[in-house]
């Protein structure tokens, strides 16, 4: 009787193990799994709402751009002008009044102007239009210039709030939507000053001013099958530092496309060769420079990256990208 016992324990005791063993790889795998089945975004537009080049609408110093992924529609940034983006809405039947989400990349003007009157326009079609703007940590440090104090951005982003609106502040990488990503602040791994000089800012509760290197620029990022695509309002943080930054925070993947300002407008030759060589390394398909990018600068890429014409665009006002076209574009930039 012992010796069965003694025996059933035995048995037991191994039975224990190998479900302890087989439960631990389980979750290992599944574990990998699910990292592996990651949403990617299949359907992908973006269009060109504001910068200084059109063929159609008007052109201004900012930007503005809309991404519809899937069945997600967001607005990234406002424009300058107040009824920049209204207008060349309207001009290409685009609609905002269905869009909830607003990115703004910085605080600049150029990329905020249209804040308050977009929402106020399109909240009279639809309450929720435009009421959730995302915006990275340090977009409403008190900044000062030649022309003094500026709290420009607290004060419209009480007006905003007042209106209804909700602002998410982020100070991380972060999923927004599923395979839709905001950066958050960039790590400066790299000495891109892709950011004007003679500003400074103090942080609350500091005594002392620093120079304003734009510490809250970031940029979206969208996955898809055929790599990632970032859109970004100006780069200040420089488009190789977050190209970096993102791949670290999204491995095993590359850069397929990159759509937006990057200024690189007061880069040197060597300085934009060498983006062109980053780029290039993290595999760089389709890339479009607009705004504050500069004309020369997106040429200089296009060779140095090995691109071609129709993959490497000066963007305009009304210029799309989509996932199985790649650029279309007008007759001024083609």
């Amino acid at each position: 009787m012992l010796f069965h016992l003694l025996t059933y324990l035995k048995i037991e005791q191994i039975f224990m193990k190998k479900l302890t063993l087989f439960i631990f790889f389980s979750l290992i795998v599944t574990g990998i799994f699910a990292q592996s089945e990651k949403h990617t975004v299949k359907q992908l537009k973006i269009t060109i709402l504001s910068t200084m080049l059109a063929d159609k609408g008007i052109g201004e110093w900012g930007f503005s751009a809309l991404v519809e992924a899937d069945s997600v529609r967001i607005l990234f940034d406002a424009g300058n002008r107040e009824s920049t983006v209204l207008q060349n809405c309207n001009d290409l039947k685009v609609d905002l009044s269905t869009v909830h989400t607003l990115i703004l990349s910085h605080n600049h003007d150029d990329h905020t102007g249209g804040w308050l009157s977009l929402r106020n326009a399109m909240k009279k079609i639809d309450p929720g239009a435009l009421s959730i703007t995302h915006v990275g940590e340090g977009f409403f440090e008190t900044r000062f210039t030649t022309t003094g104090e500026n709290k420009r951005r607290q004060q419209d982003s009480l007006l905003y709030i007042q209106t209804g609106g909700k602002v998410d502040v982020h100070n991380s990488f972060f999923e927004i939507y599923p395979g839709i990503y905001l950066t958050g602040p960039v790590p400066r791994k790299y000495p891109e000053r892709n950011y004007p000089m003679g500003s400074f800012l103090q942080k609350k509760g500091a005594d002392e001013k620093i120079e304003d290197n734009i510490p809250e620029d970031m940029s979206l990022v969208i996955q898809t099958d055929k790599g990632l695509v970032l859109l970004s309002g100006c780069g200040h943080s420089g488009i190789v530092n977050t190209v970096t930054y993102v791949l670290s925070n999204i491995p095993g993947q590359s850069l397929y496309c990159a759509i937006g300002g990057f200024h690189l407008l007061q880069n040197t030759d060597d300085q934009i060769k060498w983006t062109a060589d980053k780029l290039k390394e993290s595999g760089i398909r389709y890339f479009m420079g607009a705004h504050c990018t500069g004309i020369e600068p997106v040429y200089q890429i296009r060779e140095q990256a090995g691109l071609k014409r129709g993959e490497c665009v000066v963007g305009s006002v009304g210029a799309m990208f989509s996932l199985d076209k790649g650029f279309v574009t007008g007759p001024l930039t083609k």
